[in-house]
Formats: structure tokens, C-alpha cells, sequence
């Protein structure tokens, strides 16, 4: 196979980079850099409840909220990825030893990702 023609469509598993985000990539690093961990969840807390939770402090790009695979309930830790930091500061400020629930929520800014082998 050639070259595609300008303007086609390229998959993204034929694109440079082979469809994966590359470790060095600017946007992934920007990500994780406003990316919050919370911790202390219980066990029937959803995305849309996480959601709404911090809503308020400003534009959510991304919520992975950790489930077990057998029961499909929280594993107790989310990641909640801010557009701005100072909206994930805000909603550490604000949020890092607040009642939820029956819990007391702890969250903090997330570790980098280690690259993987």
C-alpha cells in the first residue's frame, strides 16, 4: 500500500505514532498535569456523581472512576482531569476532606503515569 491521497481518511492505527498516545506527547503530558486523584469513594458511586461533585469547579475533560471487573462496583479511587489546573486546585482546595456520603474524601493531584515497557 501507498501513500494515502491528501484528504483521505487514515486510520488511526496507520498514522504515526501507530493509533497509541506517544509518552512525550504535550497534550498527554498537559493532561495528566490536571489530572486529580480522589480517593475514599464508596462502593455505589457513579461517573455522573463524580461528575456533579466537580461540576462546579470548573470544565471536566475526562472522569475514569475505577470499577472491579467481577462486581462492577467502585474500587474507591476516580481521576477526575480539569481543562485549567486552577480548577483542579480549587476543587482540591475545596473537596480534600469533605464528607461525602458516609466518607471523608482525600484528593490530591494525581503521579504521572509511568511510561510502560
Amino acid at each position: 500500500m501507498g501513500a494515502p491521497k491528501p484528504g483521505s481518511y487514515v486510520p488511526p492505527s496507520r498514522r504515526g505514532g501507530g493509533g497509541s498516545v506517544m509518552p512525550d506527547d504535550p497534550m498527554q503530558r498537559r493532561r495528566e498535569e490536571n489530572s486529580v486523584r480522589v480517593t475514599n469513594l464508596s462502593e455505589d458511586v457513579t461517573e455522573a456523581d463524580l461528575a456533579e461533585l466537580f461540576r462546579p469547579f470548573g470544565h471536566i475533560q475526562r472522569i475514569y472512576l475505577a470499577v472491579d471487573r467481577v462486581t462492577g462496583e467502585s474500587r474507591g479511587f476516580a481521576f477526575v482531569t480539569f481543562a485549567h489546573r486552577e480548577d483542579g486546585e480549587r476543587a482540591i482546595r475545596t473537596l480534600n476532606g469533605y464528607g461525602y456520603g458516609h466518607l471523608i474524601l482525600r484528593a490530591e493531584w494525581a503521579a504521572p503515569r509511568e511510561p510502560r515497557p
